[in-house]
């Protein structure tokens, strides 16, 4: 009878050991579960929503089709998702959650700050994530990157050198103004544009104004900008800020006295924008819905194409985060289908070795720190008033389709 309950006990054993060594860990055979974690409430809810859409978009447009291949079998994706309020705490202790449920592939971040704490949080590899914002460069550099951490988007310091030069070059200011919110996505900005205005024009006269995430009024640094008289304001809130910030703006009349550019927006924000407040503003979008006369059909078909699916599934225009959602979600989804595994390294592994990718951004290829250079990096576009409208989602018109270095620095000075 003992060696009965000893062999059961070895065979049980060993099965555990089987199971749990296996390319599944906690999973279902027939079931690959996927943490999803944004803002949904706080101050970057007007974005965290959204992002919840893309992900939901992409989870059903995989399950239609049968699922995930997997061992020679279908796998349904099913989604888990979670609020981080805008919080790194709350953040921090989601993923925890996360990696106690035994769910090792996530796809999370609405604000710069919190994704960074994310990225703290998994430099022993324990979790596969794919952030859908921008973030600092530094985060990217070899020293800082956790192994299994990418950025569909990138980072945020791009945002300012391509914004940066765009500026200088097009409208030949004497003096510029930051005019950012004081946390880690405006400190990138400012710091890839100040990079390109002291290497490239250092003529230019640049100053910098900090508002706090959260703040409702901003008259009295919108005064402060009017009294210096800049030639040029670079703008760069986000969430509720960037549409309280562009509101105000306009109300105090800043647009009459300088250049206003907004250096990075999407759909969801802009949308929020009274449309005279949009009128004479120029933007930068990392993605807008409408690219004709870009004389790339497989690129614009792309466009058309996921902007069709999204208007039939929610009865609007998809945001750029959304988009950048979407993509961080369907690569989390390649790299599991083609390592057959959900393994964090099987899963980075299987996306880095056949890097490039066709979006709905167009062509893109993974570099080693973690981020995707895309084709098309950026676009410039010009805000249009009410009278110029068609319809409400004719928000803008693209001015340039920015396809220059700028959007990351070379793999030497990443410290690969």
């Amino acid at each position: 009878m003992r060696d009965w309950y000893g062999s059961k006990w070895v065979v049980g054993f060993g099965l555990l050991v089987f199971l749990l060594g296996s390319p599944w860990g906690a999973f279902s055979q027939d079931t690959v579960k996927v943490g999803a974690m944004f803002s949904i409430t706080g101050t970057g809810s007007a974005v965290g929503k959204i992002q919840v859409e893309a992900v939901k978009l992409a989870a059903k447009e995989i399950n239609e089709k049968g699922g995930l291949t997997l061992g020679g079998k279908k796998a349904k994706v099913e989604l888990v998702i979670r609020d981080d309020e805008t919080k790194p705490d709350v953040a921090v202790r989601r993923l925890r959650e996360y990696q106690n449920d035994g769910i090792n592939l996530l796809v999370a971040g609405t604000f710069a700050h919190v994704s960074q704490a994310i990225n703290e949080q998994v430099k022993g590899g324990q979790t596969h994530v794919i952030v859908p914002n921008g973030i600092q460069e530094k985060t990217f550099e070899k020293k800082e990157k956790a192994p299994y951490f990418s950025s569909s988007m990138g980072a945020v310091d791009a945002i300012g050198r391509i914004c940066g030069d765009y500026v200088a070059k097009t409208y030949k200011p004497k003096s510029v103004i930051l005019f950012l919110p004081d946390y880690a996505y405006g400190h990138g900005a400012a710091k890839g544009a100040n990079k390109v205005f002291k290497e490239k024009y250092p003529h230019i006269k640049v100053s910098e104004i900090w508002s706090p995430v959260g703040t409702p009024d901003f008259t009295s640094y919108i005064i402060k900008i009017k009294e210096a008289k800049p030639d040029v304001v670079m703008m760069g809130h986000w969430g509720n800020d960037a549409i309280n910030a562009l509101k105000q703006v306009y109300e105090l009349g800043l647009r009459k006295e300088s250049k206003i550019f907004f250096n990075s927006i999407g759909y969801t924000l802009a949308s929020g924008v009274p449309a005279d407040a949009l009128d004479g503003v120029t933007m930068g979008w990392w993605w807008y819905h409408d690219l004709s006369g870009l004389k790339d059909p497989a690129t614009e078909n792309a466009v058309k194409e996921i902007a069709t699916k999204y208007m039939k599934e929610y009865g609007d225009m998809p945001d750029t985060f959304a988009i950048y959602t979407y993509i961080a979600m369907m690569e989390t989804l390649r790299g599991v289908e083609a390592s057959n595994s959900t393994d964090p390294a099987k899963v980075h592994k299987a996306i880095m070795e056949k890097p490039e990718f066709m979006g709905p951004k167009g062509p893109a290829k993974w570099r080693i720190d973690g981020r995707p250079d895309y084709k098309y990096a950026y676009f410039i576009l010009d805000g249009k008033g009410s009278k110029a409208r068609k319809d409400k989602h004719d928000i803008a018109k693209i001015v340039e389709a920015y396809t220059g270095p700028e959007l990351c620095l070379s793999l030497k000075e990443m410290g690969y």
